[in-house]
């Protein structure tokens, strides 16, 4: 038997027990439309759960902290302590040492109350020190101006124009000022312990405006690192000793998103601790696997019930064509041909469940995240979020589908094995007598 009469075979059996097949294949359409439907989800959450990971930190980056609770100090397996623990220049040379790395600054915060003040506007922002020498390799783009850092100048957040506030209302402007070029007022403020309140002020010139990232560096005004340093110094009353103390964060930049975790685990292996996107980002692809998994795993129950549908749907068939099983034996139709049809015949009504259960999933699906899109939007809007962008609750890859339908079809022919086992066993004489 070629394969054209084997198709043949296979197609005339099946429109031959029409609804047989479609009530076998609805069962398969069933638990194909729930392994889309729940793994669709899984994914929907997750891209929904991602769609801020940039908020968090750029995916090339690593935040170094200065060890916590320990003085500065690790003690290592012999009992000394270790110097390098602390977050030194001579600690970040070794930073700069390991593969991948393109950039090491401090990152050293202002130990003062601040207020910026642009004619008679004010705002606040967070004040932040960097290395000028690395500003180049650590990526900040810009919408105006240049990320450059020289005496007493600075580079800012998109944001930051946004905080500028009336001091005698206490209202934000209406008009937000454009900042690039101008001049700022930096003023800080230190209470002594006897009460005496102390002001310094500088003039601060913005060289640049970065683009939004939509997190903490939109907020931000960035300072040369001697600068800052400077004003901590006037700010705690005495000379930071930088070698002993060190600094409390450091920034390391990385060529690619790949060269983070070793490197992050490298440095958390030097008693630092160490935090970065990708590693949150790997936490939370782990997680979803594991519920995709359960979801899926859920929905391949229904598919398995399914398959003992499409098995006693074959068995019953058997019983039916008995006396046809053992003409085509008689006519010289091998024990294979036989095999053959029978798992055809289940694997179609597989894949023709699998096929429409696909369809289904992937409208059901659409239909979910447009009623849930809908619903966190009127949601959103009435909190007063009007920029808020909403991915798919449930996001239907197109390898989902294929997947599903040669699982589906996978499923048919293991259902049909036994009956077709059975139906090759069938004697041809006493085949042909059966009533």
């Amino acid at each position: 038997m070629n394969w054209r009469d084997l198709l043949y075979l296979i197609r005339r059996n099946l429109t031959r027990m029409k609804m047989r097949v479609a009530m076998t294949a609805t069962g398969v359409v069933i638990g194909t439309t729930a392994v889309i439907l729940l793994v669709s989800l899984g994914i929907g959450l997750q891209r929904f759960a991602l769609q801020d990971i940039g908020s968090i930190g750029e995916l090339t980056e690593i935040n170094v902290f200065s060890p916590a609770g320990m003085g500065g100090f690790i003690m290592s397996s012999s009992g000394a302590q270790r110097e390098q623990s602390v977050l030194n220049d001579r600690t970040l040379n070794t930073f700069r040492d390991l593969p991948g790395v393109v950039a090491v600054t401090p990152m050293v915060n202002l130990r003062a109350n601040a207020s910026l003040r642009l004619n008679q506007y004010t705002a606040y922002a967070s004040i932040v020190g960097l290395d000028p020498r690395e500003i180049k390799n650590l990526g900040f783009e810009t919408s105006s101006g240049m990320a450059r850092l020289g005496k007493w100048q600075a580079f800012i957040g998109s944001k930051v124009a946004s905080t500028f506030m009336d001091p005698r209302t206490r209202r934000t402007v209406t008009e937000l000022p454009d900042l690039q070029g101008q001049t700022l007022q930096l003023t800080l403020t230190k209470v002594a312990d006897d009460g005496k309140v102390t002001t310094r002020q500088v003039r601060v010139r913005i060289t640049g405006i970065l683009e939004p990232s939509g997190g903490n560096k939109d907020y931000s005004l960035y300072l040369a690192l001697n600068d800052v340093m400077d004003l901590n110094n006037w700010a705690s009353g005495r000379r930071i000793n930088l070698n002993t103390e060190g600094y409390d964060q450091v920034l390391v930049k990385l060529e690619s998103p790949q060269q983070v975790l070793p490197v992050e685990q490298n440095i958390t292996q030097r008693g630092f601790p160490a935090y970065s996107a990708q590693s949150t980002l790997q936490s939370v692809n782990q997680l979803f696997l594991v519920i995709q998994l359960v979801l899926g795993g859920i929905g391949g129950v229904a598919l398995l019930v399914a398959g003992v549908g499409i098995a006693n749907a074959m068995i019953m068939a058997i019983y039916e064509r008995t006396r046809e099983i053992g003409l085509m034996k008689a006519i010289g139709a091998r024990n294979r041909d036989v095999m053959f049809v029978f798992l055809g015949e289940a694997g179609a009504i597989g894949t023709l469940g699998g096929a429409g259960g696909a369809l289904l999933g992937w409208l059901l699906a659409k239909l979910i995240s447009l009623i849930g899109g809908s619903y966190i939007a009127a949601m959103a809007s009435q909190s007063g979020a009007t920029d808020l962008n909403v991915p798919a609750l449930a996001f239907t890859p197109v390898w989902l589908l294929l997947f599903a339908i040669l699982f589906s079809t996978f499923i048919g022919i293991v259902s049909g094995v036994y009956p077709a086992l059975r139906a090759t066993r069938l004697d041809p004489i006493a085949a042909l007598r059966y009533e």
